[in-house]
């Protein structure tokens, strides 16, 4: 799935942007969020004008957790008590009723705009956000190859949200101890319990979110203790700063120092960075610069710029604004067919901040202010229940079971129409449906490593008692999508199957390049050595047959470009060739023809035609790819197995034969494959290194 960093941040009314002491209004820290909001709203419209812009979420979750402390201390420091209810009431009071509003209008319009296929991720995470527990969705989809590719949904955004929904339930239960130690012992007890409990957490959370970014970075993002530091470093400053020295409150020289950090990293990170981890610092650092030594009594500091009335008006509506961006951008660019253009850019932000005012004005202020909630604990927590409307309404969408084709039939031929053996039966019904498309595959979760992964996960089957042969299937997610008819032709043939796959990972000897990323790929070069070994040493195979996506590049060639496809394609042949010395053959399957877009998404658009999903086929099938030119450079010693032409003709259709051909932008779906079991069969077995192992 392509994955999307964004930023939450919610609407809090001016007494929460009081200093800690709970006396003077601090309009910079409305002037904070205004920064940050726009730098995520830039990031999201034109991410390369901004490549970290991301920073954002840093910088709100430092304010979050600072306002909240200090609310929570200030109560604490009156009365020696921590009223939960009443804390938990306002949080319910100022954030779910506008959330709500928007994740019902954006499943509303979704229904209108998305393809079927993107409804039912849609529908779930629309009811994770609701719920606040958004961001363990994305942690899974983030990990799950088969879905870490699926577009973003409209309510992505709400992870961060959820990450603070969860820090509120937590935190105000360090001053409950707190209470609990001042009625032991004393008040100074319990505040110095605080601190050093917040201190902790802060250092804790920081070093896992190193550890866990460094050796998980998918999910790094999004789980809710990588994060936590982020918040609690606010905190941690709230309950501080009336202990720092007022000199150094009033130097208003290191809020610029915080400001130019947030900036900095805003154009020198990048989604390639390893992020959060330790280099979150930066960002982190600056907001609590900001916040410690930005206010307007700071010499010489930032206050007249983020105290601007066009800054604090933003920033008032920073929560909506938040929540109808993303929204509006993932369904214009459904809507449109394109990207954001430089007129659409603008154009989408005057419609969020428009709808952002109205929300406010119409939705958020008077539910907050109205006296006859406000004055009840009980009935500000009731306001949660908002959040179940576009719940409910989301449930009553169910779509279609999944289906299976189990017999493929004469109204299904499938490939066998391009072989000139069927025709089509126009009647007929396309299988798999549209809607099931995505997940018509073989289960490869089990034989396949992840991208972060090194170890390669072993799966045998096939003839596993008596074997005639050995036969080993070694390559990426493109060699999977061909193991349901390999698993039957083996056994048919009585062969033992070893699989050995990793998530796009091109089984080469280079070192290569993700451009996704924007970093090296070690992780596939150890598991394409350790793949290697265990064919030596371990398994010894009679035959390996393999095959990969054309899509990575090399450190030295960042563009996948001749230069590149040539270097990988020398490592394929150091691994061949040892395999060859080794006394086992190999196989080859060309990779397959991209249709270039997300075929299922694409049939399933509002008003969308086959046709209009059909992309030629010299433009589909890629020439001298590494695998295409490994092949050619061991001259006849590997054999090089075509199935192109029952994939397209002249052009490359998303239906062939009833049949739906791919189920992403470059897989093809179970079913397709199944119909082309007898001519992946005849041309395996007919080439001459098959042919040798047999004599």
């Amino acid at each position: 799935m392509s994955q999307v960093k964004s930023v939450g941040t919610h609407r809090v009314d001016r007494a929460s942007t009081q200093a800690p002491s709970g006396r003077d209004f601090r309009p910079d820290i409305q002037g904070m969020r205004a920064l940050a909001v726009l730098l995520v709203v830039i990031y999201h419209l034109y991410p390369s004008w901004l490549p970290g812009g991301f920073v954002g979420v840093d910088v709100f979750f430092v304010i979050s957790g600072y306002l909240i402390t200090a609310h929570l201390a200030a109560g604490y420091a009156r009365t020696g008590r921590i009223r939960l209810l009443e804390f938990w009431g306002r949080r319910a009071r100022r954030l779910l009723p506008a959330a709500a509003l928007v994740l019902l209008a954006t499943w509303i319009a979704s229904r209108f705009i998305l393809p079927t296929t993107r409804l039912p991720a849609t529908a779930e995470q629309i009811r994770a956000s609701a719920l606040y527990f958004q961001n363990w969705v994305l942690v899974h989809t983030s990990t799950n190859y088969l879905t870490a590719e699926d577009a973003p949904t409209p309510v992505q955004h709400f992870w961060s949200l959820s990450i603070e929904e969860q820090f509120y339930l937590f935190w105000p239960l360090l001053f409950v101890l707190a209470a609990v130690v001042a009625w032991r012992w004393n008040r100074r007890a319990g505040r110095l319990l605080v601190i050093g409990l917040a201190a902790a957490i802060v250092i804790a959370s920081l070093a896992y979110s190193a550890h866990e970014t460094a050796t998980n970075p998918a999910a790094a993002y999004f789980v809710t203790t990588t994060r936590i530091w982020e918040l609690g470093a606010g905190g941690l400053l709230a309950l501080v700063q009336h202990r720092l020295s007022g000199i150094i409150a009033r130097q208003g020289w290191l809020a610029w120092l915080g400001l130019a950090l947030i900036i900095w990293s805003a154009f020198a990170l990048s989604g390639a960075s390893a992020f959060p981890g330790t280099i979150a610092v930066v960002p982190v650092g600056g907001a609590v610069l900001m916040l410690a030594c930005g206010a307007p009594t700071a010499r010489w500091g930032p206050a007249w710029l983020t105290s601007l009335r066009p800054a604090v008006f933003v920033g008032d509506i920073s929560y909506s604004l938040y929540l109808w961006h993303w929204p509006m951008i993932v369904l214009w660019k459904y809507r449109s067919g394109n990207g954001i253009g430089l007129l659409d850019g603008p154009a989408i932000l005057a419609a969020g901040i428009l709808a952002s005012w109205l929300t406010k004005r119409f939705v958020e202020d008077p539910i907050r202010l109205a006296p006859r909630i406000a004055k009840y604990p009980r009935r500000s927590l009731a306001t949660a229940l908002a959040v179940l409307v576009p719940v409910a309404v989301v449930a009553l969408y169910s779509p279609p079971a999944p289906y299976h084709l189990k017999n493929l039939d004469a109204r299904h031929p499938g490939g066998a129409v391009l072989a000139g053996d069927a025709h089509n039966v126009l009647t007929a019904p396309v299988e798999p449906p549209i809607v099931d498309a995505a997940t018509d595959m073989t289960d490869d979760t089990r034989c396949q490593a992840t991208i972060p992964q090194t170890q390669p996960r072993t799966c045998i089957t096939g003839d596993t008692t008596s074997p005639r042969l050995r036969v080993a299937l070694v390559g990426d997610s493109v060699l999977g999508q061909w193991r349901g008819d390999l698993n039957r032709i083996a056994s048919e043939q009585h062969w033992e199957l070893i699989t050995e796959l990793h998530a796009e990972c091109p089984w080469s000897a280079t070192l290569m390049f993700m451009r996704s990323t924007s970093t090296a790929y070690p992780t596939c070069h150890t598991w394409g050595q350790l793949a290697l070994h265990d064919m030596l040493t371990k398994y010894q195979p009679d035959l390996v047959i393999t095959s990969s996506r054309a899509v990575l590049s090399t450190p030295s060639h960042h563009k996948a470009d001749a230069t590149a496809n040539k270097q990988i394609a020398d490592g394929m042949v150091t691994y061949w060739r040892q395999l060859k010395a080794a006394g086992i053959g190999v196989v080859a399957i060309r990779d397959t023809p991209e249709p270039g877009a997300n075929v299922p998404d694409c049939l399933s658009t509002p008003g969308a035609k086959a046709s209009d999903c059909a992309i030629a086929a010299s433009k589909a099938i890629k020439p001298d790819t590494p695998l295409v030119q490994a092949a050619a450079q061991m001259n006849g010693e590997v054999d090089l197995i075509d199935m192109d032409d029952l994939i397209c003709a002249r052009e490359c259709n998303p239906i062939v034969g009833n049949v739906e051909v791919y189920r992403d932008e470059h897989h093809l779906t179970l079913t397709y494959a199944e119909t082309l079991l007898p001519y992946l069969r005849t041309r395996l077995l007919a080439t001459r290194t098959m042919q040798a192992i047999n004599s």
